[in-house]
């Protein structure tokens, strides 16, 4: 499971407003495609709407009590941490769950 831990978000993709982050947007085509091709195997934890996810995941609850929540976004794929305070591309998270068993 690649899970993409997400700070305070406005809603559930962060597209909202007048002017969203175009990270947010490419983000949210990226993980639309990847779960064409991986159904059930990728999902967005924010603070605001998936805060369960954070305490299920002891690397990442240890990351932010430790770094405070500027350490996000954090990329986590079957318990291990793939990248930190940044959204990995769509070509980095297709390779890490092709070669994930």
């Amino acid at each position: 499971m690649l899970i993409i831990f997400e700070g305070m978000l406005c809603c559930s993709t962060g597209l909202c407003g007048p002017e969203p982050n175009q990270a947010l947007i490419q983000l949210n085509e990226d993980v639309k495609k990847l779960k064409e091709q991986f159904p059930k195997r990728i999902i967005r934890a924010s603070l605001s709407f998936n805060a369960q996810a954070f305490l299920e995941c002891p690397q990442v609850l240890k990351l932010v009590k430790d770094k405070g929540t500027g350490i996000l976004p954090v990329t986590v794929l079957d318990g291990k941490v793939l990248a930190k305070q940044k959204y990995m591309t769509y070509d980095q998270m297709r390779a890490a769950l092709s070669g994930a068993k």
